[in-house]
């Protein structure tokens, strides 16, 4: 039972059951060098993830750094493939 737990005394029936609460519990727990190396691991994961998103949001034909696209003229067809149309 939940109750007869020493490491539950003190604590919120809530927070017996939330899991962000337990997780904390069982962080405190751990060794030290675990939680070091799973902050590594989080750490590489969020880079990998940047990296990603990154590359993903610049166009397949983006200029090198530092140097920009010349913008096209008003009226004319945009490098998008759109064309302004003035209705009215």
């Amino acid at each position: 039972m939940a109750q007869d737990d020493p490491g539950t005394a003190g604590q919120a029936a809530e927070c017996q059951f939330c899991p962000f609460c337990t997780g904390l519990a069982r962080l405190r727990e751990t060794r030290p060098e675990a939680v070091e190396h799973l902050l590594k691991a989080g750490a590489e994961l969020l880079l990998a993830a940047r990296a990603l998103l990154e590359g993903a949001a610049e166009p397949s034909g983006s200029p090198a750094p530092g140097r920009r696209r010349p913008r096209p003229a008003s009226g004319d067809a945009a490098g998008n493939g759109l064309q302004r149309i003035d209705v009215g």
